[in-house]
């Protein structure tokens, strides 16, 4: 019986790659479509953009440095989502979390780099965890959408980060919308010049393993998802559902607002008053992609930070316009949000097909 459960899942899982290189597929198709319609040539536009993404030691370390942010708010989305708890607010958690970490860095300036670098770290996991943690216990306290409060409290941290960073924390180098630079200590080493990949890949890739452990392999992982697919079953089964969505909020929480910290101290080296061009929204939609599959997130980050990389290489290189890039990813998001009706239209048109062939095969 376990094997067939395992064969189950197995063609489960198989049947959703299969439809997500479909999806891919479909998405690069159509996007040839357009450039053809604009009197480009497709072959030239996506030859630039792989080119742009992985033509050189430069562009793949480009590549990776924009997988950093993607990969740590896909994981948010996914334990988030997979606990039955949805945590829209990740942009605004990632500019507290920047923040908190901007504002260690400019504060204790004679810490040595082995201390105030973790705390740093620590301030704007911290940060990250507990503006989520609030919109959480509204929910399970006082049943208020979740979905709701955390998308308001995404403009209540950029407006209060932009605030801060144009008044009390403003640049004394008469910059305006960004702190001052961090005190040296503060900042991660560079992996090529020139190039923004910076030593919070590694950070990365290991908040990756331990996800992907805590997720797939432990006991609290397979907590979270029968909390996610039915909070009542898993109450009678002796798993407190609350305190299952409340850990997976701030969890979620904390890793946006480590995805804003990595920002500041890898990138940056201060707080800016727009320190995200929307890496929690992609991180997102990255998750959902790949129904919250922590691997899946890795692999689908690094697709889309090829995207964003070489978008700009084959707008400079054949003028298609970047903007390319984001028809794609939405066309992507289209089919897999019609996946489930698309496979029933096939099943329903195979089934009616060997019907319509049996009788033939009778009637001859």
């Amino acid at each position: 019986e376990v094997s067939g459960m395992n064969k189950e899942l197995y063609k489960r899982n198989l049947e959703y790659i299969v439809s997500l290189v479909l999806s891919i597929s479909a998405s690069l198709l159509i996007g040839a479509l357009i450039m053809m319609a604009n009197g480009r040539s497709p072959m030239v536009g996506y030859g630039a953009l792989l080119k742009g993404a992985f033509g050189s030691k430069y562009n793949i370390a480009n590549t990776f440095a924009k997988t950093v942010p993607l990969v740590l708010t896909g994981l948010a989305t996914a334990i988030s989502f997979r606990s039955g708890i949805y945590n829209i607010g990740g942009e605004g958690q990632l500019y507290l979390g920047a923040f908190a970490a901007a504002y260690v860095g400019i504060t204790f300036t004679s810490l040595p780099q082995i201390i105030g670098l973790p705390i740093a770290i620590i301030a704007g996991a911290v940060v990250g965890a507990l503006y989520a943690y609030f919109p959480g216990l509204l929910k399970i306290k006082y049943d208020i959408d979740e979905v709701i409060t955390t998308i308001m409290l995404n403009s209540v941290a950029t407006l209060f980060t932009s605030y801060l960073v144009n008044y009390p924390f403003v640049s004394t180098r008469g910059k305006m919308n960004g702190t001052d630079i961090l005190a040296g200590q503060y900042h991660l080493s560079k992996l090529m010049r020139l190039s923004t990949l910076n030593t919070s890949i590694f950070f990365m890739g290991f908040i990756a393993l331990i996800m992907y452990y805590l997720m797939e392999k432990t006991s609290s992982g397979y907590d979270y998802k029968i909390v996610g697919q039915n909070s009542l079953f898993a109450r009678f089964g002796g798993i407190n559902d609350k305190k299952q969505m409340l850990m997976a909020m701030a969890l979620s929480g904390a890793l946006c607002g480590l995805a804003g910290v990595f920002e500041v101290i890898g990138i940056h080296h201060r707080f800016l008053q727009h320190i995200s061009p929307g890496f929690a929204w992609d991180g997102m939609l990255v998750a959902l992609i790949v129904k919250n599959n922590p691997f899946g997130v890795i692999i689908m980050s690094i697709f889309f930070g090829a995207l964003k990389t070489g978008s700009i290489s084959m707008e400079n290189v054949t003028g298609i316009p970047s903007e390319l890039v984001l028809v794609i990813q939405s066309i992507i998001i289209l089919f897999i949000a019609g996946e489930a009706g698309f496979k029933e239209k096939f099943k329903a048109w195979d089934m009616d097909r060997r019907t319509k062939q049996k009788a033939g095969e009778k009637n001859a």
